[in-house]
């Protein structure tokens, strides 16, 4: 069984507006429409219209079970006919938004990879448990970093997230507060929702860390190349949970710190080893089934009674991969089963991690600590794209129905361990989720 990596992809997003447009990391679709004679800019777009309104519906698994085939049309005709009075950006965000109404995460229409040209704030954000922060900035807004969203514009940062929801392909709550932040600091969708003024400049209210309030007039980046972004690590001076030193991934995975997809660290104290498993796939160089081995061999070697396996941060890719990780701890009875073996999960566990969580626990015994996934269980994947002839937009959509557990369709894949991470505990360096599975007792 094998998942698309959708989240990948859309954690590349956000370097892609650094440099003035949205973009993927995909393959090239061997089916992707070629530039065609349409002259007006009308006339590419309904050639783009059509196109998608033709190809999804033929492509995707089910599509009209997901979506009323009158109801679409609908929507596909109406676009058409308000083609004359829409700007080039309002047609990408309606079109965005057709892709959403299908309501699967893995079926999703993305910016177009030229013009119209995107914008981005000099700010990332992440949802913590409690509240939206600032967990990057250029230099110029070094001042707000660590700070607490108060205001964006008018609105709180859950009315923005309401605003931007329809844009935003997803199926439950959880993947909906994961992907806003990449939203939320897309210029021209707030211009687009009335959120940001005409001239882009938005209104930012903050509560900093240490307590005072700041307000900050901020207008969006120039296109180009990206601008030199500082951490809130480096910019709080936030101690590092693992010796390590290794960054775990918010909400700017492009960082340098955050590219290795996995690594682990022996923690002797505790009798621990854990490893961070980022990317369902196979570094180049560095297959996975070697990385195994020399974990496995760490393992054996030393006196190790609990392992924890982090997903927290892994948007899917081939499911298959984790398969010699899976086999190693099922081999070893001091190494799995409950009390010895965890696995750390949350909003940004999607996709094939999802999988590799539900594996982990139903063949190896696991006890899953964190928050409830991103990803459904019980979901449409398996996604290629094709491309729009003129836009060249890409237009995921899903080729398989995936039942990872067959007698219930729940939202999301649910902990056996419920912890969050707060804005006060990342401030302080602390990772509570971590913590519990080192804490819990074993057996």
């Amino acid at each position: 069984m094998e998942f698309n990596a959708t989240y990948r992809m859309r954690t590349v997003l956000i370097a892609a507006i650094l440099l003035g447009a949205w973009a993927t990391v995909n393959a090239a679709d061997p089916d992707a429409a070629s530039p065609t004679a349409a002259t007006s800019r009308e006339g590419r777009w309904k050639e783009d219209l059509g196109v998608f309104a033709r190809d999804l519906p033929a492509r995707h698994l089910d599509f009209f079970k997901l979506i009323p085939k009158k109801k679409f049309n609908r929507e596909v005709r109406k676009l058409e006919n308000e083609l004359p009075r829409l700007s080039d950006v309002e047609v990408v965000f309606r079109l965005m938004r057709l892709g959403a109404r299908v309501g699967v995460a893995h079926t999703w229409v993305g910016f177009p990879p030229k013009a119209p040209t995107f914008h981005g704030y000099p700010l990332m954000f992440h949802w913590f448990s409690d509240r939206l922060a600032v967990v990057a900035a250029t230099l110029e807004y070094r001042e707000v970093i660590g700070a607490r969203v108060l205001k964006i514009g008018s609105a709180t940062p859950r009315q923005a997230v309401a605003a931007v929801e329809p844009y935003i392909s997803c199926e439950n709550q959880t993947w909906l507060y994961k992907q806003s932040p990449l939203f939320l600091r897309n210029a021209e969708l707030l211009q687009y929702l009335r959120i940001a003024e005409p001239d882009g400049r938005v209104r930012w209210s903050f509560i900093r860390p240490d307590g005072k309030p700041l307000s900050l007039d901020i207008a969006p980046g120039d296109s180009g190349e990206p601008a030199q972004w500082i951490s809130a690590w480096d910019a709080l001076g936030i101690p590092p949970v693992l010796r390590s030193k290794r960054h775990t991934s918010y909400s700017y995975e492009f960082l340098p710190e955050a590219q290795a997809p996995y690594w682990y660290e022996f923690l002797p104290e505790a009798q621990a080893l854990y490893t961070q498993y980022k990317k369902c796939a196979d570094a180049p160089g560095h297959p996975f089934a070697s990385f195994a081995r020399k974990l496995f061999a760490l393992a054996d070697s030393n006196a190790v009674q609990r392992v924890i396996v982090d997903l927290r941060y892994n948007g899917g890719g081939d499911s298959r991969v984790i398969g010699p990780l899976v086999s190693g701890l099922k081999s070893r009875p001091a190494l799995n089963g409950k009390g010895h073996l965890y696995v750390l999960i949350g909003p940004g566990t999607f996709s094939s991690a999802v999988l590799a969580a539900i594996q982990l626990r139903n063949e190896a015994g696991a006890t899953l600590v964190g928050q409830p996934t991103g990803g459904k269980p019980n979901c449409y994947g398996e996604s290629p794209y094709f491309r729009l002839p003129n836009s060249q937009m890409e237009v995921h959509y899903c080729t398989k129905n995936f039942r990872l557990i067959p007698n219930a369709d729940p939202p999301s894949l649910d902990p056996d361990i419920r912890v969050a991470l707060s804005l006060k505990d990342f401030l302080a360096g602390r990772d509570p989720v971590l913590e519990a599975a080192l804490r819990h007792p074993l057996k």
